[in-house]
């Protein structure tokens, strides 16, 4: 497994011997031939990386000081920023525990909300973070249209496929709606996920609904690093599994090339927003840290696999299409990424220093609110109409 240390200095020498690329290019003009991604935006991707990578970092350095409670990291996934970009700021998200990428790109679309202080006060605990109240860190904002998850892997997608068909529910009922009529739900997970009962079950569902003609506005994205915490994925079994199931259009990318993914995320939006039908994103992507913290890779994967994984570092790949594009030359990138986990270090000092939950009771308040004299009103109000049926009742006005 490479430490975070590892990480970072094998950025710093891959990015620093790049060549230097032309001179520089309009911002707004196309960074490849063919693709649609633009100077601007892949700055901005890059940004959101860097920004991942560090949180990944801070949250291990955090641990050491005693006051980091959450070491599932990003790192590798990061190509993840630019689907994120491909998307609308107004698409309702749910993300898997590795979207840090994503978060921090969809931050950038939205003013007014600092991804780096959301996701460190969470590592922290801390009383004062704003999605879960320091109970768990999760990937969630109102704001940012992501709808909070936690790390049980596949629980979302159920919840996914709710928001999708609830959408256009809702314009036909005529009711209120967070979200725009051509909205695209996208809910992202891992490849050892997808084999979960509840993935088979939701993605099973989205299938039948769309196969029936229903209109199903939902992208789901595989994250496929290959591996589900220690046990290989065999290799083509998500592609197997779902390049031709009915009802589901199916694409991939190479998660690690920003512009790849880029340019299959916007293609797989602009599908499932036009024909309102699911499709299935098959990014393929690597992972670094370990699964967590405590994690011991080199126990069960060899040292060509680690190496051949560092050789696909997507924080990398970015740094080079800049520089290979002209935006901006190997010292700059460096910079840029020094700049970033500069302000991040900064952030994880502050969340360290921040008011923690003290108690149980605290912890519990707002999850399993108590209103004793509430139950006691239902109880009573339950005796009095029960007492006032005449004749048998079903099990279902029995429970009621």
């Amino acid at each position: 497994m490479s430490t975070a240390a590892e990480l970072d200095r094998h950025f710093r020498e891959a990015v620093g011997g790049l060549p230097g690329g032309p001179a520089r290019p309009d911002p707004a003009a196309p960074v490849r031939a063919g693709s649609q991604l633009d100077g601007a935006t892949l700055l901005a991707i890059f940004d959101a990386q860097a920004e991942s990578r560090h949180l990944d970092f801070a949250a291990r350095w955090m641990q050491q000081q005693g006051g980091g409670y959450y070491t599932i990291s990003s790192a590798g996934h990061e190509g993840n920023a630019a689907l994120a970009a491909a998307l609308r700021p107004t698409d309702p998200a749910l993300l898997h525990y590795r979207s840090g990428g994503f978060y921090c790109s969809r931050a950038r679309q939205v003013p007014g909300v600092d991804p780096v202080r959301d996701v460190l006060l969470g590592v922290a605990a801390s009383a004062d973070e704003p999605i879960a109240g320091g109970r768990h860190k999760v990937f969630g904002r109102a704001e940012l249209a992501i709808v909070p998850q936690t790390s049980t892997i596949a629980s979302h997608l159920p919840r996914a496929l709710g928001v999708a068909l609830g959408i256009g529910r809702a314009a036909k009922l005529g009711v209120a709606c967070p979200w725009p009529r051509d909205a695209v739900t996208m809910a992202s997970f891992g490849d050892a996920s997808a084999s979960h009962s509840t993935a088979v079950g939701a993605i099973n569902a989205a299938c039948h609904t769309a196969y029936q003609g229903i209109p199903v506005p939902l992208l789901l994205v595989c994250e496929d690093n290959g591996i589900g915490i220690s046990v290989p994925t065999p290799s083509g079994w998500v592609a197997a599994s779902f390049e031709a199931r009915p009802g589901l259009l199916y694409l991939a990318a190479d998660g690690c090339d920003p512009v790849a993914a880029y340019d299959a995320a916007a293609r797989a939006a602009s599908l499932v927003r036009s024909r309102q039908r699911p499709a299935f994103l098959h990014l393929s992507v690597v992972r670094f840290l370990g699964h967590a913290g405590s994690d011991a890779e080199a126990a069960y994967r060899a040292p060509a696999d680690l190496a051949a994984d560092l050789a696909r570092d997507p924080l990398v790949a970015t740094a080079a299409a800049l520089v290979g594009s002209g935006l901006l030359t190997p010292a700059e990138a460096v910079a840029r990424y020094d700049a970033v986990g500069g302000r991040v270090r900064e952030a994880a000092e502050q969340a360290l220093s921040s008011r923690p939950l003290a108690s149980a009771a605290e912890v519990m308040a707002p999850l399993a609110p108590r209103h004793p004299e509430r139950v006691a009103e239902r109880a009573t109000a339950g005796a009095d109409r029960a007492a006032a049926t005449e004749g048998p009742v079903t099990l279902a006005q029995a429970v009621n």
